[in-house]
């Protein structure tokens, strides 16, 4: 039963960051503006859910004792910890993966490897496809 619920926690959030992209990636340039209050909330809105998805996949890996995460030289699956604070170094790293390099404190292992260069990508190219498609859609909306 347990194995199903993560499961399925997984697979919505993976349809959350896929939706969360498409939703970025749409045209919503009001006219007259190259950026929009709505665009800013918008990409806001995208890098939350990005961050809580992400850490929801670590957070089932962690529960079904696959090893992901490791803080300084101990796996965070076997460190007996409150499930407030599981849920908080998760979501710490899955923040510092998206938003930055990171910082080196906790570090992914086996398949939290693959996973957070999965997420590094995206929060490397997010940036960019916001800007990218907010001056494509202004250059079409002025050429009108």
């Amino acid at each position: 039963m347990l194995i199903g619920v993560i499961i399925i926690s997984i697979i919505i959030s993976m349809v959350g960051i896929g939706r969360s992209m498409v939703s970025l990636m749409k045209r919503t340039r009001i006219p007259g503006s190259l950026l929009s209050v709505y665009k800013l909330v918008l990409l806001f809105v995208v890098y939350f859910t990005m961050i809580t998805a992400f850490a929801c996949i670590y957070l089932c890996l962690v529960i079904l004792d696959i090893p992901v995460l490791r803080e300084g030289s101990i796996d965070i699956a076997t460190i007996p910890m409150e499930g407030i604070t599981r849920i908080q170094s998760v979501l710490y790293f899955s923040a510092v993966t998206l938003l930055s390099v990171g910082y080196g404190d906790v570090t992914p292992i086996g398949v939290g490897r693959w996973i957070a260069i999965i997420e590094a990508l995206i929060g490397y190219l997010m940036p960019a496809a916001f800007f990218v498609t907010t001056i494509v859609h202004y250059k079409e909306g002025s050429e009108l």
